[in-house]
């Protein structure tokens, strides 16, 4: 599915920003801060913009967020199975100590746990530390 098709499945008017943002998601071999989406951006949009965008790929399912070391958002494409508001591709994060990036681990599943009665559980994460390959 293009990226257009992509956006349009998910009810997203088609515009320059957020053709370029999936795009830039969906290329990117890690997560991406917002302060890196706007560096790498080629359209012309306020900081505001970028947030609400990023924020409604994740609500819809386009993207999904995870925190690095500090407690930034980073912002990765989902494999493409996940709905508004569930994302299915539950997988673990590496968060290189080194250089500071958040690399996403599909091929790492979470894995299944059982929470005590009463508790409800609606996400879960998993985050790996050390040093990327590039950094190695």
């Amino acid at each position: 599915m293009t990226v257009t098709e992509l956006l349009r499945s998910k009810g997203f008017r088609i515009t320059a920003l957020r053709t370029e943002l999936l795009t830039l998601l969906q290329r990117s071999d890690r997560a991406l801060t917002q302060a890196e989406v706007e560096q790498q951006l080629r359209v012309d949009v306020d900081r505001a913009t970028v947030f609400r965008a990023l924020n409604a790929f994740e609500e819809a399912g386009l993207a999904h967020r995870v925190l690095d070391g500090s407690g930034t958002s980073c912002f990765a494409a989902c494999a493409g199975d996940c709905d508004e508001g569930h994302h299915k591709d539950a997988h673990a994060h590496f968060h290189c100590r080194k250089c500071g990036s958040v690399f996403c681990l599909p091929s790492v599943e979470l894995p299944k746990v059982k929470v005590p009665r009463g508790f409800r559980m609606e996400q879960s994460q998993l985050e790996l530390q050390g040093t990327c390959k590039a950094c190695t």
